[in-house]
């Protein structure tokens, strides 16, 4: 699902016009992105005009836009005071009115897609490490098969390994599910390794947006603004600034090396 925002304005933002292409990973950085991940999610009122998929939102059709979209929080938030897995999953059901033919196959499906096992389901939400809450979480949102997922700041506390774990989940929603996806992260790092699309706010106004790479390689608002940009970008910029070397735009590391090993030599 596309969604274009134009000349939308809230409580927070004033003239906020931007793109969220289709099927794409699309990155939020700059203060107050979690807040416009709410604005997106249809929870916060605005003024102005808000095309999805080229339909515009309006009184009379906000609620078929709402239920196709998800917004995974930062923490999670025990809506039921509920311990039981199983038994939170059935009154997120009913509490979301998701109307499931196999309820049971349907959150076995859930639990499938981001690698929890169904025997999880007898267990209690207390005894979960923090990585298996995200991936609860995931899960959960999921149900509702939504075609856009917001995700606010979902790497933050992971290892390596358990970040590695949820990007291959997020390309596989966007690949295989043609989910569009949506990530709010306060680390540019993580925006410039995991997402195609980047949208730049600054003084709850968006002030650039494109493709990721060119986005954080040309644009001048970060020395502007003094808005951090990837480490990785930093260095590039740096060598070609200082030494007038041009490096590819790479995102591993291990191939900046090579690419600064062949410069060198």
């Amino acid at each position: 699902m596309e969604i274009k925002f134009s000349h939308v304005n809230s409580k927070r933002f004033t003239d906020l016009s931007f793109i969220i292409p289709k099927g794409e990973v699309v990155g939020i950085y700059g203060d107050n992105g979690e807040k416009l991940l709410k604005l997106i999610s249809l929870d916060e009122d605005s003024r102005g005009i808000i095309y999805f998929n080229k339909i515009r939102k309006l009184r009379r059709n906000y609620y078929l836009f709402k239920k196709d979209i998800v917004l995974i929080e930062r923490d999670f938030v025990n809506l039921f005071n509920i311990d039981n897995i199983y038994e939170y999953f059935i009154c997120y059901i009913r509490y979301k009115k998701i109307e499931l033919n196999d309820v049971d196959d349907k959150i076995k499906g859930a639990l499938k897609i981001v690698g929890l096992k169904s025997d999880i389901l007898e267990r209690r939400i207390s005894t979960l490490t923090f990585s298996e809450v995200k991936l609860l979480q995931l899960a959960l949102a999921f149900l509702s098969n939504p075609k856009v997922i917001l995700l606010d700041e979902p790497f933050r506390g992971f290892d390596l390994n358990n970040r590695k774990k949820i990007v291959r989940i997020i390309n596989r929603l966007k690949d295989k599910f043609l989910k569009t996806i949506v990530i709010y992260s306060s680390n540019p790092n993580y925006l410039y390794q995991y997402t195609n699309y980047l949208i730049v706010l600054y003084e709850n106004k968006v002030v650039v947006e494109g493709k990721t790479s060119d986005v954080f390689f040309d644009s001048d608002v970060f020395s502007l603004y003094k808005i951090r940009r990837p480490d990785i970008v930093d260095f590039i910029l740096l060598v070609k600034d200082k030494k007038s070397i041009k490096l590819p735009r790479r995102i591993d590391v291990k191939d900046l090396i090579k690419d600064i090993y062949w410069n060198v030599k």
